[in-house]
């Protein structure tokens, strides 16, 4: 009995290690999200340019899960994590000596590719290590920094540029990697490679990295001024489509060796599931960039208030979390997630109408409705994709949901910003807000098409 307490201690301090090693690449989104005002003015940079220092970390990881899950078949796991860790690191490094645009997105690109390897490997390894034995409670544990993050970082980061400048949201990041790095290396045990699953696959990892790149590119050289049928913006939309056509092909005849099975699709909760992601990523990563823009530029608060106000909707966020999962297995995904929609509107719509003298509780009420309907538009369609999937596929399944939620979260950030700097010169600031807050309700508004293809009804137990 006391050797099985001695285990199940040792795998919750491992859990807890992992999760601190985690916490910088969860915090660092959060944070830098409240600092974008303030690197625009530091760096002299417009919306659009600022845009990429979101999209380039998000993009970099959304490729880089694929890259995670192979990884994790043929490498040991305790290497595998250790040396993500130090590559998040230097990308911390190079981000917080940054002088100028291109050398912090470069820094970003860095750290997102770590990232997108050490958040999935996060479940992975703790899986490993504890079986079947104590998962709920582990699972707890792993999730406390996807419930606690959203809602401390922004007043974080926020208070480290009032005290310092945006260079420390960077800088906090090494003694918390160095701490994990050295806890993890006196602590974890490894985990040797099973040898098994798919090798990694350089032709659909560059087909998929240079569709989404390209399509990115396109959209954001559109805000620069550059019309739609313009060579600049017309080139790498058509040559995305072309990738399209070129991974659909190569997925076809070639489906033992691509990254993302075109099987997965033939599951109409997984296709609905998939494109919720992509359109939700849309709706909630770009919001999440747009808000802190909107609250310190349009309502004039500083880094710590914009901050403090967007707990509100970290905290909508925490009380969803808890019904949401009861809820889908009584009613199904499609239900869930409709209604949803209608409550993420609602918490969406009057950033349309609200200006800088709207009453400060009515907007921290809408934030907190906001970050309830931000609940149910992503835990139960991550939980239904995997319905009427064949066992085989689940873990292409885990690959392709990820990588698309946060590709979907890139393109959410290019496209706001895209909108922010056309309505900029004509409508002034605060209308050009507006107008994104628009989009972006249109684009949650969308997902109820493809919400209507998910499960419905109780599960089976």
């Amino acid at each position: 009995m006391m050797n099985q307490q001695n285990s199940t201690k040792n795998i919750i301090q491992i859990a807890l290690f992992l999760v601190i090693g985690a916490i910088a690449p969860l915090l660092d989104t959060t944070m830098t999200n409240v600092a974008l005002a303030t690197i625009m003015k530091s760096l002299n940079v417009s919306v659009n340019a600022v845009q990429w220092v979101t999209t380039s970390y998000v993009l970099a990881l959304g490729i880089t899960v694929p890259v995670a899950g192979w990884a994790t078949n043929w490498y040991d796991g305790k290497r595998l994590y250790l040396d993500a860790l130090i590559i998040f690191l230097v990308g911390s490094v190079v981000s917080s000596w940054a002088t100028t645009l291109p050398l912090l997105v470069l820094g970003r690109i860095i750290q997102g590719a770590a990232a997108g390897v050490v958040v999935p490997l996060i479940t992975t390894l703790i899986v490993q290590v504890a079986g079947s034995q104590g998962l709920g409670k582990l699972m707890a544990i792993v999730g406390m920094p996807a419930v606690l993050i959203p809602i401390l970082g922004p007043t974080i980061g926020g208070y480290l540029i009032e005290v310092g400048n945006w260079h420390w949201i960077f800088l906090i990041n090494i003694p918390i990697v160095l701490i994990s790095l050295a806890l993890l290396t006196w602590k974890m045990p490894s985990f040797p490679a099973p040898k098994a699953g798919k090798h990694l696959d350089l032709p659909s990892l560059i087909l998929l990295a240079g569709l989404f790149t390209a399509a990115i590119i396109g959209i954001t050289r559109f805000s620069t001024g550059a019309t739609f049928t313009s060579a600049k913006v017309l080139t790498p939309l058509l040559l995305a489509l072309a990738l399209l056509i070129g991974y659909v092909l190569y997925a076809w005849l070639r489906p033992q060796k691509a990254l993302v099975s075109l099987q997965l699709f033939k599951a109409p909760t997984f296709a609905a599931s998939t494109l919720i992601l992509m359109l939700s990523g849309i709706a909630v990563n770009g919001a999440m960039f747009l808000l802190p823009l909107y609250l310190q530029n349009s309502r004039g608060l500083s880094v710590v208030w914009s901050g403090t106000y967007l707990i509100a909707q970290g905290v909508g966020l925490l009380v969803s979390r808890s019904q949401i999962g009861k809820l889908t297995d009584s009613i199904g995904a499609r239900w869930v997630v409709l209604g949803a929609i209608v409550v993420a509107i609602a918490g969406t719509l009057p950033f349309v109408f609200f200006t800088a003298k709207t009453s400060t509780w009515l907007v921290l009420a809408v934030l907190f409705v906001r970050g309830i309907g931000q609940g149910g538009l992503t835990i139960p369609v991550m939980a239904d994709c995997y319905t009427g999937l064949p066992k085989q596929l689940i873990a292409e399944a885990t690959t392709a949901t990820r990588m698309l939620q946060n590709i979907g979260g890139a393109m959410g950030t290019a496209v706001l910003a895209t909108i922010i700097q056309h309505e900029l010169p004509s409508v002034g600031l605060n209308a050009a807000y507006q107008t994104a807050f628009m989009w972006s309700v249109g684009f949650i508004a969308v997902t109820a098409i493809p919400a209507w293809f998910l499960s419905h009804g109780r599960r089976a137990k």
